[in-house]
């Protein structure tokens, strides 16, 4: 059975994300901030997908979050759920940049995600390829 990891300490947008995938069959288990996001990746690394939010204990703490669990060799998707997405500009920057730093694959606004829907923009490491779910 796939697993998600969903770190976002808005339960609305964490809430929405987590129905989206139980309407998939597909586990998710949540952190509220980066530093249980890191405990939770760090106790059971076999997550298919990390899902982040990007500002929570700090303005870039879920980008610095993600860049660790990158950095540590994780080889599941990696998907930023951010406001700064629903920014003009601030998504091509980000298929690119956040590629590199910290090995992007997807990107999820949430304007979109609010409402309840996810939608998955990808990256340079995901063009050309339907959603992961």
């Amino acid at each position: 059975m796939k697993k998600v990891l969903i770190v976002d300490d808005n339960d609305r947008y964490a809430n929405n994300l987590k129905l989206y995938f139980d309407q998939k069959n597909i586990q998710s288990d949540r952190a509220v901030d980066a530093k249980e996001g890191w405990d939770l990746f760090q106790k059971s690394p076999n997550y298919d997908m990390i899902v982040s939010d990007v500002t929570m204990e700090t303005q870039t703490s879920g980008l610095w979050m993600m860049r660790n669990i990158y950095k540590s060799g994780y080889k599941g998707v990696m998907v930023i759920a951010s406001t700064g997405f629903d920014v003009w500009g601030v998504m091509p920057f980000s298929a690119y940049f956040l590629t590199w730093f910290c090995g992007l694959h997807w990107m999820i606004p949430k304007v979109p995600l609010k409402q309840g829907t996810v939608e998955w923009v990808p990256t340079i490491l995901s063009k050309g390829k339907i959603n992961p779910f």
